[in-house]
């Protein structure tokens, strides 16, 4: 009899496992934890033109003419990684030549952050393996009063159809994850936002650098801060990118963006437009980095924050203990984040092309599960924000959110640890479940 029961108790384990094997691969599209959405890497594919009219093509060439007005190179530097940075000169980077800046004076920090925001974060015992930028490696640096300016081109900017797809978050149409119009768009998002009336907001990133499908897809993981709706909806953001197109390569960069309309035309990727004003020489935007994430492996991360200077309206980006640069307060309207945000929203996003009619096999993250955890999923931990009185908040109200959990997916855990609010996001993209 004892020996029945144990043969029985042995089956029902077994068919418990069965069961649960069985849900997984349902929910996950049949994958095996740790082996990533995809097993081929990113292939160095040749990047092709898109822009097809003739007139586009000299709207092209004279926003270059334009753009490079008024811009004194000091020094370039060839990277390793094929890409030139120019040195700018401080003073005559492409974001003083915008309408309404030309008596802009320069800030090279803020003016009313209080220095308990910065000191509280370099004591409270959060651990960052920071990757290296990828262009330190060729030993050089620009000076100072420069800054690095990613040289831009005809060979980029005809791998876009038209200046305004250059100028976009990629895909047309974007239905932003905070919201707004329900049309159809290739975006997808596995996504964790707050509505809280915010001065900024704060996250460490691991970042990868895995799969995108085809060169007019991208995978990223950022921070948004939004503000407005429909027309008026404005955001910044910041985080790690892999674009071929935009960047010339298969691997993935720190960017930065921002919309003051809403995704249309209005707003740009990096430097690409007259807007961002950096102010410090050595962190390269638009760069790609030394170390990656790898599945059972190293874990990089590096710290983002995007943070309103009260006095002069502005919006910084802090990367690591460095503050870069900031958007202008003029970029913005009342509306909008002229005056504070009034949402957050943390997480991965992709673009899908459904190549011959299917889904795309962009990975969203490291093209691992969330419930694989730490060393397989991306994530983001330290999630905090700044309230409209300066004060560090925890981000224990974030809402997940994502547009098929088939495809990409995050789950959201709030600790009383150092990881405090953190995320694992991700996925495959196409598997039998998300066909």
């Amino acid at each position: 009899m004892k020996t029945s029961r144990s043969i029985i108790a042995m089956v029902v384990v077994l068919i418990a496992l069965v069961a649960y094997n069985l849900v997984v691969t349902l929910r996950q599209g049949a994958k095996q934890p740790g082996t990533g959405g995809n097993d081929e890497p990113n292939k160095e594919t040749a990047l092709v033109e898109l822009v097809k009219e003739e007139d586009e093509r000299e709207r092209m060439e004279r926003y270059l003419e334009e753009y490079y007005k008024q811009v004194k190179v000091v020094k370039s530097i060839k990277t390793l990684s094929g890409e030139t940075i120019d040195c700018v000169d401080i003073y005559t980077q492409p974001a003083l030549n915008r309408p309404g800046m030309k008596d802009h004076e320069i800030q090279f920090e803020p003016l009313n952050i209080p220095e308990e925001i910065i000191s509280q974060r370099r004591t409270d015992g959060v651990e960052i393996t920071e990757p290296n930028q990828l262009y330190k490696l060729a030993g050089e640096s620009c000076p100072k009063m420069t800054i690095p300016l990613r040289r831009l081109d005809m060979e980029t900017l005809t791998r876009f159809e038209t200046l305004e797809d250059f100028f976009n978050k990629g895909g047309g149409y974007i239905e932003p994850p905070c919201g707004g119009d329900a049309t159809p768009s290739h975006h997808e998002y596995a996504h964790a936002y707050m509505d809280v009336d915010n001065w900024g907001a704060e996250s460490i990133l691991n970042v990868w650098s895995d799969y995108v499908e085809r060169a007019d897809e991208f995978a990223l993981s950022q921070i948004w801060v939004v503000r407005g709706y429909g027309s008026d909806l404005e955001t910044v953001e910041a985080g790690w990118q892999l674009y071929p197109n935009l960047y010339g390569d298969w691997r993935s960069h720190l960017f930065i963006y921002f919309t003051p309309d809403d995704y249309g035309s209005g707003g740009c990727y990096n430097l690409s437009c007259s807007a961002f004003v950096q102010v410090n020489n050595s962190v390269y935007i638009s760069g790609g980095f030394e170390h990656y994430s790898t599945a059972g492996g190293d874990q990089w991360e590096f710290k983002l924050a995007l943070i309103k200077d009260h006095t002069s309206g502005h919006w910084w980006l802090r990367y690591g203990e460095t503050w870069v640069g900031y958007w202008p307060r003029n970029l913005f309207d009342a509306k909008g984040l002229r005056d504070m945000g009034e949402e957050i929203d943390f997480g991965g996003e992709i673009v899908n092309k459904e190549t011959d009619g299917r889904h795309t096999r962009t990975d969203m993250g490291s093209g691992n599960w969330p419930y694989e955890g730490y060393g397989y999923a991306a994530y983001q931990k330290a999630i905090r924000y700044i309230d409209t009185n300066y004060t560090y908040q925890y981000a224990t109200g974030l809402i997940e959110s994502r547009t098929n959990d088939r495809c990409y997916d995050i789950e959201v855990t709030n600790s009383s640890g150092s990881w405090e609010t953190y995320f694992f996001f991700g996925g495959s993209g196409y598997n039998s479940q998300c066909p």
